[in-house]
């Protein structure tokens, strides 16, 4: 079985080797196996990857997940079957994956950026997140501030275009 993600606005390829003893993936040409894949779904879990043990936190978003792992907070998307990474829509809106409060805000309008760069870091659950850039643009809207409340898929941010960047209608 193959299909495809994006991961931090960059495109992979997987392909399931092997289910049992272990899951054995093939992505992007290089093997990994997975002892231990967690429990599906969001919250608290663990995995367990090459005989490393992992600390995940996982948490629904505007068209897939965001996952925190050993520091670092990751957007992934599924593909649907036959969709390109090239025709999925460009994402321009930051949204909270869980309720919380923000910690720190790390940019401003008007702000250039690029793809996994620190945009905003809540706190949900004594847990912080840095939540970075899904794409390269410019930063055009910080809906909240440090102390502000939220609530799951609440708009945080919205990036525009970057200069000189072709529109897609």
């Amino acid at each position: 079985m193959s299909f495809q993600i994006i991961l931090d606005g960059e495109s992979h390829d997987i392909e399931i080797i092997h289910r049992r003893p272990h899951l054995r993936l093939l992505i992007d040409g290089r093997e990994h196996v997975v002892e231990d894949p967690g429990h599906p779904g969001e919250g608290l879990a663990h995995a367990v990857i090459a005989g490393q043990r992992l600390n995940i936190a996982r948490a629904q978003a505007d068209g897939g997940q965001v996952v925190r792992c050993d520091g670092r907070t990751h957007t992934v998307t599924l593909l649907a079957e036959g969709e390109e990474a090239d025709t999925v829509g460009v994402l321009s809106d930051l949204r909270a994956p869980m309720p919380g409060t923000v910690v720190t805000v790390h940019v401003q309008p008007g702000q250039d950026v690029s793809v996994g760069m620190a945009l905003v870091t809540i706190e949900s659950m004594k847990l912080q997140t840095m939540l970075a850039a899904p794409r390269d643009g410019v930063v055009a809207e910080i809906c909240v501030a440090e102390g502000d409340l939220f609530e799951k898929d609440q708009l945080l941010a919205t990036l525009q275009k970057e200069q000189g960047e072709a529109d897609n209608a």
